[in-house]
């Protein structure tokens, strides 16, 4: 019996020592998205009404619930977080972020057409969508997820990113050239 209580503890830490997994590609990004939103000002943010902050996720989600997940202990701007998935982009409607899907790259002109004029931040994790004009993308390169910005795309749009963001963000040039 005494050899049981000390075998018993060794059971008992082992069992409760789980192998941590590490996250998905899109956990870090879900996560990664709703860590960068804070550090955008928003022109018009000031006559807001009272609601929530809304993400608009168009297209084919690869999220899963991660994003949902990661938006329900979170605010914006003292904002709980609303995450809408749509699948046309008159849909985003009363959005702050809109997540453009690859899915709607045949689309894309259509999308850029219909934010002209609004104060929406486009996000998106394709590589090809990051080239045309996204404002900012969540880049998967060497096993990472990295943060790029294509801060011409942001011009005139009423949206201003913030020195912190920008410092860790790679600049992506409208050309779709890296620097």
């Amino acid at each position: 019996m005494s050899g049981f209580f000390p075998t018993f503890c060794l059971m008992a830490f082992l069992a409760s020592d789980p192998v941590t997994t590490p996250p998905t590609e899109y956990e870090t990004k879900a996560r990664i998205l709703l860590m960068v939103l804070p550090y955008i000002q928003w022109s018009s943010e000031s006559s807001w009404k009272d609601g929530p902050f809304v993400i608009a996720v168009l297209g084919d989600s690869p999220f899963g619930y991660h994003l949902d997940e990661g938006a329900r202990s979170l605010t914006i701007h003292h904002r709980p977080i609303k995450i809408r998935y749509i699948t046309r982009v008159r849909e985003a409607e009363g959005c702050h972020a809109l997540f453009v899907c690859s899915s709607e790259a045949r689309r894309l002109d259509g999308i850029f057409a219909w934010t002209r004029g609004r104060e929406v931040l486009t996000l998106s994790d394709d590589p090809a969508l990051a080239k045309r004009g996204i404002m900012l993308n969540l880049l998967l390169e060497e096993g990472f997820v990295r943060l790029a910005a294509n801060p011409e795309a942001v011009q005139g749009s009423g949206l201003t990113l913030g020195s912190r963001l920008m410092a860790l963000a790679r600049p992506i040039r409208a050309s779709g050239a890296s620097s």
